[in-house]
């Protein structure tokens, strides 16, 4: 029987709530759904990371967006990708080098900049290359996303400042320590948009963060995770609240 419904999920906070593997009780359920809806993942992460929660599942994901939609693949073959342009890419490089600000950059393969994990648990089996100076190695380099680290302090006033210099750019933050910056117009809601043109489909959103908004608001039925009560952009644009990946066994 052809699958009509897609259960598109988020990973980091989502599937992955801890940034660092999927638990027993979520991955039970992530298998006994995709017996019933095609599975996609939606990330801000590599296609290649998300292989590797393909491995850890068990699961194939039949739709992957990366990038939180910079890459779409569809059957591992990539379908679409929009990759930040060479004159912007240097821009926000001068910003975050005037800034003082720690980043690092995604090929797709890699990760390059001046920020280090000091939970490898958390790298996916994704080489992280730091170095002081990363910038040249970067020019070269053809780079879908960026993530700004600031203070968290600081977070908002730097997101802020960011929309406001580069307002070509999509820019969102998905952390209290974290900004991705991506190429115009690339969301997840936008990457939902684009398989749901080629392959309609009743689409199912999971996710927690700001970046999971706009897939929220471009799914027919979109739940949020969320250990509190606290009102949020992310809870608003969701239609219901769960506290994990395998409370959705509760609705579908």
């Amino acid at each position: 029987m052809t699958k009509t419904k897609v259960l598109m999920t988020d990973l980091d906070g989502t599937l992955v709530k801890d940034s660092k593997t999927v638990t027993q009780t979520d991955k039970a359920v992530l298998i006994t759904l995709s017996k019933e809806y095609e599975i996609g993942i939606a990330t801000g992460r590599s296609i290649k990371e998300i292989g590797y929660v393909e491995a850890i599942t068990g699961v194939f994901a039949v739709y992957k967006i990366g990038f939180n939609g910079a890459i779409i693949a569809v059957n591992n073959t990539i379908v679409y990708e929009k990759p930040i342009a060479q004159a912007e890419l240097n821009q926000v490089l001068d910003f975050i080098k005037k800034q003082k600000l720690l980043f690092d950059a995604l090929d797709g393969e890699v990760r390059i900049g001046t920020y280090s994990e000091a939970d490898q648990t958390r790298l996916w089996n994704m080489e992280l290359i730091t170095t002081k100076d990363p910038y040249a190695d970067i020019a070269t380099r053809k780079i879908f996303k960026l993530n700004i680290r600031p203070q968290a302090a600081k977070a908002d006033e730097v997101l802020n400042a960011l929309q406001v210099a580069f307002p070509s750019l999509a820019i969102c933050k998905s952390g209290p320590r974290r900004i991705e910056v991506t190429a115009a117009d690339v969301t997840k809601g936008n990457a939902i948009a684009y398989l749901r043109q080629h392959y309609p489909a009743s689409y199912i959103a999971v996710g927690d963060s700001e970046n999971d908004v706009s897939m929220f608001v471009e799914a027919d039925t979109a739940y949020a995770i969320s250990d509190t009560t606290t009102v949020t952009e992310v809870t608003t644009a969701a239609d219901y609240i769960i506290s994990n990946f395998h409370r959705l066994g509760n609705y579908l």
